[in-house]
C-alpha cells in the first residue's frame, strides 16, 4: 500500500519540535519528524548509567495541570490536545526551590501568598511591596500570555492600552523594575535567585520573560515528571504516533532544498531527498540559515539582524550517583547555593571559570525509582562560558573536580560516598545538540532579544519556520512548548489559541 506524502517536516525533537509536530499532525498534517540523536526530548533527553537513570539538563516544569494564571497550562493543554495527559505522572514540588546566600537558607513555597508570607517573615517591613510586586509580576503574566490574540485581533493602537504593562515594561530588565521598591538587598537576591533558569542575571535579563518564569512556577504550579523528562518527550512523540505522525532516529537533515522562495524538501546524511513544503527547524538558527538553507535565500536585512543576535551561554553538568544519606544530610530536591549575594558577581564569575555558586538537584527524592534503594541521584549544575578554555576534554576533570568540591562544601560527607561521576561540558552540549558553543537557552533573554524583538517562528523563506528556543518566545520547558504551540499556530492560520485546541479536538 503506498504511503501517503509528508507535507511538514519538523528537524530536531526537542520539546517545541515535538509539541508542533504533534499538534500538526492532530490537525491533519502529515507529519515527520527527522532527528540525529538515537532518541527524542533535546536537552529534556533521559540517559541510563549503569543502575542510573539521569535527566540530561531539565529540573522542573511548570503548566502540567489545569490550575493556574489565565491563558498558563500550555503543557497540560498540549497533551490533553494529543490525547497522552495520562501518559505522564507529574509530581508538584512544594517548596520548588531552597536559597542558601552567605547568611540566609530560605525555602521558596507555591503561591503567591504562601511564598509573601515565608519571605515577610525573613524581611519585617518589607510585605507591603513584595506583595504589590508579586501582583504586577501576575498581571504582566496574563497580559503576556495573551498578546499575540490581543495583538492580532485589536491592532497595535487598541492593544497598547489592553496590554499597558507589556507595552510600559518590555524594554525593562529585572533589576530596572525593582527600582520603584525599597526592596532589602538580601531579599532581591531571594527573588532573583532563579536566575540561572534563564542564564542571565538581573541586570541583564528580561523582565517580562522573568516574570513569566516566576509565575509560572509560583502560580501555575512546579513539576517533576517520575521516571525524568524524557517520559514528556516520550508522550509526545505517542501523541505525534496516534495521529499517524512519524519520527525517524539516527536521520541527520544537511540541506533544506528552495525553490523560488518555497520550500521543496530536505535531504538527509545519506543522500535521501524527502519532498515536503513546510519545514520547521528545531535545531540552531544560524545553523539552519547559514548551513541547511544557504545566505543566498535569505534578505540582507534579516541576516544582518541575525548576525546581531547574542546567543546565550552554556552549562557545565556534573551527574553524581552517591551512598549518602541526603535527607538526613538535609539535601533538598532543587537548592541554588550562592557564595555572594549579588548575582551579577556571580554570573561574573562564571564566565571567568570561578565558581561562586552551584545549583544542586537530588531528583531521587522525588522519585525514588531512578536509582537502586539507599542510593541517591544529584546533578550538580552551573553556567559556564564556552570560550573560558581553550580545550574543554582537557580542563573537564578539573572542572568537575572543583564542582565536586564546592558541593562537598555545603553537603557534609559527598566526597568519600561517590558511586558514579559524569560530566557534561559546554563542549558536550555542543556535541549532542549542535547548538552553537553549547548555548543552553537559544538567544539570551535580554529585553533586546524577546517578545517582537526575538526572530519570529515565521522565517521570509514560505514554507520555513522555526519552534525552540531560537524564536519566540525564549527558553526553558514551559517557553518551548509555547514556541510550538504559536507555530503550530501561524502554519495553520490560525489568530486564537482556543481554536488551535479545536483543531485538534
Amino acid at each position: 500500500m503506498q504511503q501517503p506524502s509528508i507535507d511538514t517536516i519538523v528537524i530536531g525533537s526537542g520539546i517545541g519540535g515535538l509539541t508542533v509536530a504533534g499538534l500538526l499532525a492532530k490537525s491533519g498534517r502529515r507529519v515527520l519528524v527527522l532527528e540525529r540523536h538515537d532518541r527524542a526530548g533535546g536537552y529534556a533527553h533521559g540517559f541510563k548509567r549503569k543502575k542510573y537513570h539521569f535527566d540530561a539538563g531539565v529540573h522542573l516544569t511548570s503548566g502540567c495541570t489545569d490550575q493556574g494564571y489565565k491563558g498558563g497550562q500550555l503543557i497540560a493543554k498540549t497533551l490533553q490536545a494529543l490525547d497522552v495527559y495520562e501518559q505522564v505522572e507529574f509530581i508538584e514540588i512544594s517548596p520548588f526551590a531552597h536559597v542558601s546566600l552567605p547568611e540566609l537558607m530560605i525555602s521558596l513555597p507555591l503561591s503567591i501568598e504562601q511564598f509573601i508570607k515565608q519571605v515577610s517573615d525573613e524581611f519585617p517591613g518589607q510585605e507591603i511591596g513584595l506583595r504589590s510586586f508579586l501582583e504586577l509580576s501576575l498581571n504582566l503574566t496574563e497580559q503576556v500570555a495573551k498578546a499575540d490574540e490581543v495583538i492580532a485581533t485589536m491592532g497595535i493602537e487598541k492593544a497598547s492600552i489592553e496590554l499597558a504593562l507589556l507595552f510600559k515594561y518590555r524594554r525593562f530588565t529585572l533589576a530596572d523594575a525593582w527600582e520603584d521598591y525599597s526592596f532589602d538587598p538580601q531579599l532581591k537576591s531571594v527573588l532573583a535567585a532563579l536566575w540561572p533558569y534563564l542564564g542571565l542575571p538581573p541586570e541583564k535579563v528580561s523582565f517580562v520573560y522573568w516574570v513569566s518564569m516566576f509565575i509560572g512556577y509560583l502560580v501555575d504550579g512546579a513539576y517533576y515528571c517520575k521516571g525524568g523528562f524524557q517520559t514528556l518527550a516520550d508522550a509526545l512523540v505517542m501523541g505525534l504516533k496516534k495521529s499517524a505522525g512519524e519520527i525517524r532516529f539516527k536521520s541527520q537533515v544537511t540541506k533544506i532544498q528552495v525553490l523560488d522562495n518555497q520550500v521543496q524538501g530536505v535531504y538527509l546524511a545519506s543522500g535521501e531527498f524527502i519532498s515536503a513544503q513546510t519545514v520547521i527547524s528545531n535545531v540552531d538558527m544560524r545553523q539552519t540559515v547559514h548551513d541547511l538553507v544557504g545566505d543566498d535565500y535569505f534578505p540582507k536585512r534579516y541576516l544582518s539582524r541575525l548576525s546581531r543576535m547574542q546567543a546565550s551561554q552554556s552549562i557545565f553538568v556534573v551527574y553524581i550517583a552517591t551512598s549518602l544519606d541526603i535527607k538526613q544530610a538535609g539535601v533538598k530536591h532543587e537548592a541554588f547555593y550562592y557564595n555572594e549575594c549579588d548575582h551579577l558577581k556571580n554570573y561574573n564569575n562564571s564566565m571567568s571559570g570561578d565558581l561562586s555558586w552551584l545549583s544542586i538537584t537530588a531528583p531521587t527524592l522525588i522519585d525514588e525509582t531512578l536509582a537502586p534503594n539507599g542510593e541517591h541521584l544529584l546533578m550538580l549544575t552551573t553556567l559556564a562560558n564556552f570560550s573560558q578554555v581553550d580545550d574543554w576534554k582537557k580542563e573537564k576533570p578539573g572542572f568537575v573536580e572543583k564542582m565536586i568540591d564546592f558541593a562537598d562544601s555545603k553537603i557534609t560527607g559527598l566526597k568519600a560516598h561517590l558511586l558514579f561521576v559524569e560530566a557534561g561540558s559546554p563542549a558536550t552540549m555542543e556535541r549532542y545538540t549542535l547548538n552553537h558553543q553549547g548555548a543552553a537557552y537559544g538567544w539570551d533573554v535580554t529585553p533586546e532579544q524577546t517578545g517582537a524583538l526575538r526572530i519570529a517562528n515565521k522565517s521570509p523563506i514560505q514554507g520555513l519556520y522555526y519552534a525552540g528556543h531560537w524564536t519566540a518566545p525564549g527558553g526553558g520547558v514551559y517557553g518551548v512548548t509555547y514556541s510550538g504551540v504559536q507555530t503550530a499556530q501561524s502554519i495553520l492560520g490560525l489568530t486564537k489559541r482556543d481554536d488551535l485546541w479545536a483543531a485538534c479536538s
